[in-house]
């Protein structure tokens, strides 16, 4: 497995696009930290935790992005067969990605959770005194941004292009919650990627299962189809 981990290290750090996704979740974390730190008229709000709101949805689709490609890319470029040549293993191949993806995952939340702070202290604003909200705030951001990179690395093994595969994590998280939410009543804590950036327990396991199930599917049919 470390073999793998390596092989997988290799191939993810040396994307160009890894980078800047993950630089681009960054920087609108910035500036919405940046926006509500300007902000003199809150009330019983604070910054630091109304900056996530949908910013924390955009970040997930592009750090989502990241997974997408490690199945996405390989199919695109033909490169698939070299993959299952040096690790052999499908359950092999479907771990590294997930693992190593789940790392970049949470070192995207970090740096969304760090510049979401350096933007609100930029613009003049306060952060939290109390770890409470800020704290399950941050912990939900961590949380989606792991998962959705793992969603990614499923739906890239799904599909087998990033387009759709974004396409789809897209239309998932800014319409299919919403009108789930608005028009089918569901609540928003039960929802996959609205509960986890909430910290609800429900929606993260909801969210949990279904990536695992999705990553068991594509271990299960990686070399029926593909030979």
């Amino acid at each position: 497995m470390t073999h793998a981990l390596a092989y997988e290290w290799f191939r993810v750090r040396s994307l160009r696009s890894t980078w800047l996704l993950l630089a681009g979740a960054g920087a609108v974390q910035f500036a919405s930290g940046l926006y509500w730190g300007l902000k003199r008229d809150l009330g019983s709000l604070d910054a630091f935790t109304s900056a996530f709101g949908l910013t924390d949805r955009v970040g997930a689709l592009l750090v989502a992005a990241v997974g997408v490609a490690a199945f996405g890319l390989d199919h695109q470029h033909g490169t698939l067969a070299t993959t299952k040549l040096v690790l052999r293993s499908p359950a092999r191949i479907v771990g590294a990605r997930a693992l190593v993806t789940a790392g970049f995952g949470l070192g995207g939340g970090v740096l969304m959770a760090v510049l979401t702070a350096a933007g609100v202290l930029t613009g003049g604003g306060a952060l939290p005194a109390g770890a409470g909200a800020a704290g399950r705030a941050v912990a939900g951001v961590l949380l989606l941004t792991v998962l959705s990179g793992l969603a990614g690395v499923a739906l890239g093994g799904l599909l087998r292009h990033t387009g759709p595969a974004i396409g789809v994590f897209a239309v998932w998280v800014f319409v299919a919650e919403t009108a789930l939410a608005a028009l089918g009543g569901v609540p928003m804590t039960a929802l996959p990627v609205s509960g986890t950036a909430l910290s609800a327990p429900s929606g993260t396991g909801v969210f949990a299962g279904l990536v695992a199930a999705g990553l068991a599917v594509v271990t299960f049919t990686l070399p029926r189809r593909d030979g």
